[in-house]
């Protein structure tokens, strides 16, 4: 609780000192307050765009003041620039500064205190504590190749709310969706929920969470449909989060493209950022202030927005389950396995009379259950030790059988397939990864379908849970003939499952995601 209330005072405190933040900055910068007093006198037309009106603000004071070296990094910073700190999550610090090149009025650049590249990887959690923080403020992110200028050094933007269409449209929704006609609801994850919007342009979702985690679980989880094959480090978007009536909103704006020919052609000098993607067009070109029109502006977006095959294959990603598995993977007096997310390290459970020995305790059954994500491949959740370290996805459960304990991993068949397909060689991916499903699922039929101890399909994304039902690892040995406690072996003939490896390989997951619940 004394963290929780050091919290809400830091929130306070920062909501309160970010107007006079500025205020103070301004007076002793005239070269930038000279900037800011030119968007009061801005030009401003609107056009209509894919159902919205977007605003266009015409402003060639954007160019920003780049003297030399990283304009980001604080060493690089003018005589006359202030900062005001930010604490994020797990030691990372922040500087909010005044945008040097401003679009709106009490624009703000949030900075990394270290040169680092531009990522929301692990960051997403401090942008939403920055919205929360700032609370009359919607807080902005641009993707390395979606609408930054500085690539090389992470940030977030902000400004005061109101001034974006698609941010007013969202708000809007987002008090209601299931009244609009605007969205489609696409999932759940706890108390956060996605919604595909349905206009303006391809690629946009909306988010709402009453709690910080859930809605980065739910972003991330978009993000990573979004670059399974992505060959960037990061997918092409545009993020925006905010605070209002009690929960976290974003949306966010997924694109294909950062520039439009019309820009690398020279005739219109238009780079999509996030507020560009937002519905507020800055147009740093005088001539094309008055030129600029609707039919013109559409071909703008439609090149930057996700494509619409991408589009489709996202949304069959964000809905689409698999069939869970029970798989042998290793049995002994004594195994040896580690749980990769709770820092515990190297554990081991062994046979002792009659029962499953772990800790000193004896029980029937053990399930460690990981999160796993029905729409995409999992990553590894636990370690089993032996003559290999093997990493697998998804559930570990440890039974008692003939005098043993057995491994049993309990995996989506499609996480399933890409295992067994990175262990084989020769051959097509997609005819292979067809083939092994056939049989997979053929076998199951055979054995009176999945022994599935839960529901037989993995629909969302639970937090980490260990289950413990009560009523020197020494050899491992893996079963090949049928069994009651899993459905199929790890050794099945022509079907090797070593779990995730190494080899897992980008065209192993292709192969898999094209041919997601195809058989023969």
């Amino acid at each position: 609780m004394e963290g929780l209330e050091k919290f809400v005072i830091f929130v306070s405190n920062m909501a309160t000192d970010i107007d006079k933040f500025v205020h103070d900055q301004l007076s002793v910068w005239p070269q930038v307050a000279a900037k800011y007093r030119a968007l009061k006198t801005a030009r401003t037309r609107q056009l209509p765009l894919g159902g919205i009106l977007v605003t266009l603000q015409s402003n060639p004071g954007r160019l920003p003041i780049f003297d030399h070296g990283c304009p980001l990094c604080e060493e690089n910073y003018l005589e006359k620039q202030h900062k005001l700190p930010f604490e994020g999550r797990k030691g990372r610090r922040y500087n909010v500064l005044v945008n040097r090149a401003p679009i709106f009025p009490n624009h703000l650049v949030i900075t990394r205190d270290v040169h680092v590249p531009q990522t929301i990887w692990h960051r997403f959690p401090d942008m939403l504590d920055l919205a929360k923080s700032l609370e009359n403020y919607i807080v902005f992110y641009n993707s390395p190749n979606s609408g930054t200028s500085v690539p090389g050094h992470a940030h977030f933007q902000a400004c005061p709310k109101g001034y974006m269409p698609l941010e007013r449209a969202a708000e809007r929704i987002l008090r209601d969706p299931k009244a609009s006609s605007e969205v489609e609801f696409i999932d759940s994850v706890r108390d956060a929920e996605l919604f595909h919007y349905k206009k303006f342009a391809r690629g946009i979702f909306m988010l709402r969470a009453q709690t910080s985690k859930s809605m980065a679980k739910m972003f991330y989880r978009l993000l990573d449909c979004m670059n399974l094959f992505a060959e960037e480090t990061e997918p092409r978007f545009n993020a925006f989060a905010w605070c209002s009536e009690g929960e976290y909103r974003a949306f966010v704006t997924l694109r294909g493209a950062s520039r439009s020919h019309h820009f690398q052609d020279g005739s219109f000098a238009i780079s999509p950022g996030a507020a560009d993607m937002a519905g507020f067009v800055v147009v740093p070109r005088e001539e094309d202030f008055d030129r600029l029109d609707a039919g013109t502006l559409t071909e703008i977006f439609d090149e930057v927005s996700l494509p619409e095959a991408d589009e489709k294959r996202l949304l069959w990603r964000l809905v689409r389950t698999q069939p869970k598995i029970d798989v042998g993977i290793a049995s002994g007096k004594e195994i040896g396995f580690e749980i990769i997310s709770d820092g515990a390290g190297p554990q081991k459970v062994s046979y002792r009379e009659g029962k499953i020995d772990y800790n000193g305790v004896l029980y029937d059954c053990l399930l460690f259950e990981a999160p796993t994500i029905s729409t995409l491949f999992a990553e590894p959740s636990f370690i089993i030790y032996g003559a290999d370290e093997l990493r697998y996805a998804g559930a570990l459960r440890f039974v008692v059988s003939g005098g043993k304990v057995q491994a049993v991993n309990i995996i989506g068949l499609e996480d399933y397939i890409v295992g067994v397909l990175s262990a084989s060689s020769d051959g097509s991916l997609q005819e292979k990864a067809i083939k092994i499903r056939t049989e997979t699922l053929r076998s199951l039929k055979e054995t009176n379908e999945p022994t599935g101890h839960q529901d037989h399909h993995i629909t969302g994304t639970p937090s980490l849970v260990t289950w413990l039902d009560t009523a020197a690892p020494s050899e491992i040995h893996h079963h090949a003939d049928a069994h009651p406690d899993y459905d199929v072996s790890s050794l099945e003939q022509n079907r090797l499952y070593r779990g995730i490896t190494d080899t897992d390989a980008r065209e192993v997951r292709a192969a898999v995601d094209e041919t997601w619940g195809e058989t023969e």
